[in-house]
């Protein structure tokens, strides 16, 4: 089980790496959104996929800190 701060580090670390890999995030905030729920998305089916046995609990967390990365990522962009 991770700490909440070694949580927050990997969440920095994949909000950092997804700015390098998509520099240009839209302004559109339903996009941002679809980008966001696209990422939560995933997570349902590393969830399924866990439960039927396709898939780890490593893939669910991965899921999980790539979609909160781009809720922060959508947070950022509200003044």
């Amino acid at each position: 089980q991770s700490s909440t701060k070694d949580i927050y580090e990997l969440i920095e670390k994949e909000l950092i790496r997804a700015k390098e890999i998509h520099p240009n995030y839209p302004l559109d905030r339903f996009v941002q959104f679809a980008i966001m729920q696209e990422e939560a998305g995933e997570v349902a089916k590393a969830v399924n996929d866990f439960h039927f046995g396709k898939g780890s609990l490593e893939d669910v967390k991965t899921e999980l800190i790539q979609t909160a990365a781009m809720c922060v990522r959508m947070l950022e962009t509200i003044k």
